[in-house]
C-alpha cells in the first residue's frame, strides 16, 4: 500500500494527512453490528449471502472509490480468516484489480474488528503520522469529491482546535438512501440528513492512537470525543437498504430526491447511471 512514509518532512504550517478507507467485508468478530449473521458463521459464510454481498461491492462500495478525484489514500478489508477460500481470493483478486497496490485485504480469526484496524495502522504508519480513519460498509459509497473534501475539512477543523486535543471526528451528514424493492427492477432514492451517522464517518488522529471508528458507539460520539457535522447541502454518501443489511436502515420516504437534483446526483455518484432506470437517467442528462 502506497502512504506517506515516516521520513515525510512536513514544511511548517503544513497539514499532510493519509485518508485510509476501512471496511469490514464478511468479517466474523466483533464489528458494531448484531445481525443474524454476526454471530452465526454459517449464515455468514452463505453462498447466496457472499455473492449478494460481492455484487454490492462490485456495484456500489468499489466503483466510488474508483471514481475519486483526489486518488491520494488507502483502502483495508477486513474480512475472515474462515472466509471459503474460493470467494476470499476472488475478494482479493478483484479488490486488487481496482485499486493496486493502494489497497490490502486482511483476513483474520474472530476478534475485534477495531483491534485489528489498530494492529494494521501500527504496521503500516509511523505512530506520529496524522491519517484519516474512513468507515465504508461494503454495500454503501462516497461522493467522487468525499476523500479531497475530508482532507481539506480535516485541516481546518485542526486549526479550530487546541493542538492538545489529539484526535477529533468528522461526520458529513448528508447523503441519499438508496432503497431497493422486491420486484422492482430500479432502486429509488431518498434524501438523508443524520448527524455523527456511521457512513463515511472519519476520525482524524495520530496513527498510535487507541481511538477508532469502530470502538464507539457513532450515536453517542459527541459525548466524548471532539467532534464536527459538516453539511453543506450536498450528498456525501449513499447508504444502501436493500432487505439483507447488517444493521437497522432508517428511511424517510418523505423527501424524495427531486427530479432537479438528479444531475448534481448523478455527477456526484457515476455507479447511479447503471442502476437507475433508462428514463430516469436521461431526463438527468
Amino acid at each position: 500500500m502506497c502512504h506517506h512514509g515516516p521520513e515525510l518532512i512536513q514544511p511548517a504550517g503544513a497539514f499532510f494527512v493519509f485518508p485510509i478507507v476501512q471496511m469490514r467485508y464478511s468479517f466474523f468478530g466483533q464489528s458494531g453490528w448484531r445481525s443474524d449473521a454476526s454471530q452465526q458463521m454459517d449464515l455468514l459464510f452463505d453462498p447466496g449471502r457472499l455473492q449478494h454481498r460481492f455484487n454490492l461491492l462490485q456495484q456500489i462500495a468499489m466503483p466510488s472509490l474508483v471514481a475519486q478525484q483526489d486518488r491520494d489514500f488507502g483502502l483495508v478489508v477486513l474480512t475472515s480468516a474462515d472466509l471459503p477460500r474460493p470467494h476470499l481470493t476472488a475478494l482479493t483478486e478483484f479488490v486488487g484489480d481496482m485499486l493496486g497496490d493502494r489497497a490490502e485485504v486482511i483476513a483474520r480469526k474472530p476478534s475485534s474488528a477495531h483491534r485489528q484496524f489498530m494492529r494494521f495502522n501500527k504496521e503500516h504508519f509511523a505512530p506520529d503520522q496524522t491519517i484519516l480513519q474512513i468507515v465504508l460498509d461494503d454495500d454503501d459509497a462516497l461522493s467522487t469529491d468525499f476523500i479531497g473534501k475530508i482532507r481539506d475539512e480535516a485541516a481546518l477543523m485542526r486549526q479550530r482546535l487546541p493542538a492538545e486535543q489529539t484526535h477529533f471526528y468528522l461526520s458529513m451528514s448528508r447523503g441519499v438512501s438508496l432503497v431497493f424493492k422486491p420486484g422492482d427492477p430500479y432502486p429509488d432514492l431518498f434524501t438523508r440528513d443524520v448527524p455523527y451517522t456511521n457512513l463515511g464517518l472519519t476520525l482524524v488522529s495520530p496513527a498510535g492512537t487507541r481511538a477508532g471508528p469502530y470502538g464507539i458507539a457513532h450515536k453517542k460520539l459527541a459525548r466524548s470525543h471532539a467532534s464536527f457535522v459538516y453539511n453543506d447541502l450536498k450528498p456525501y454518501y449513499i447508504r444502501a437498504v436493500h432487505g439483507a443489511n447488517d444493521s437497522r436502515a432508517i428511511v424517510n420516504d418523505e423527501y424524495p430526491v427531486k427530479p432537479e437534483d438528479m444531475p448534481e446526483l448523478l455527477a456526484r455518484f457515476p455507479l447511479l447511471r447503471k442502476m437507475l432506470s433508462p428514463e430516469v437517467v436521461t431526463a438527468a442528462g
